[in-house]
């Protein structure tokens, strides 16, 4: 895993921050920037990217602003990232670890790809394995864990490639566009993680 200093600006070559991030083929996971903070509200109130991150509140500029300022304060229990394309020189989503449980050593996983044109092009699973490699080598978590609606197929398969055990089904669990879909709950052990490696 590498680890960066600086991510660059996507009109500008200046830099936006100076949180580490991590680096990857396609894609590096940056720090969280205030200034993208309008990409952030759009992604996540577009109907097509928040249909399976199940966002069914509406965001307004405000609210996103300010849960990323609460992010700052206390126990930390999610790192988030934003993904950054390297060749487009753009962020197109975030990504990250939630609900943190230090004291279990066990955390959420998520990719959110908010420009759809990015889509099917491998860069889930290229942050996913970014953000298992964090959790596991830098972290030291024990087990990362993702839950998946079942119309989400493309989610599904990615899981499984990157190595994703199926632990369990919770039937009917979320409302989704007119009807109940399951909730598929795949982990992954630090062990199994690096004896894969």
């Amino acid at each position: 895993m590498k680890i960066k200093k600086n991510c660059k600006d996507m009109k500008e070559n200046k830099v936006i921050n100076s949180v580490p991030f991590l680096e990857g083929n396609i894609v590096d996971l940056c720090s969280i920037n205030l200034e993208h903070v309008n990409l952030y509200n759009k992604w996540g109130n577009d109907p097509n990217v928040r249909i399976y991150s199940r966002n069914v509140i509406p965001w307004n500029l405000e609210e996103v602003k300010k849960w990323l300022e609460q992010q700052k304060e206390g126990i930390k229990t999610n790192v988030i990232f934003e993904i950054w394309h390297r060749n487009d020189k753009k962020p197109i989503g975030t990504a990250g670890l939630s609900d943190i449980k230090w004291f279990n050593r066990n955390a959420n996983l998520y990719v959110d790809i908010g420009e759809p044109e990015y889509w099917g092009h491998n860069i889930a699973p290229e942050v996913s394995k970014l953000l298992i490699d964090y959790g596991f080598e830098e972290l030291n978590l024990h087990k990362i864990y993702v839950g998946i609606y079942s119309p989400n197929k493309r989610s599904l398969r990615a899981a499984e490639k990157i190595g994703f055990k199926y632990e369990a089904t919770l039937r009917e669990q979320i409302y989704i566009a007119g009807e109940y879909v399951d909730e598929i709950k795949f982990a992954i052990f630090k062990k199994d993680w690096l004896s894969s490696k």
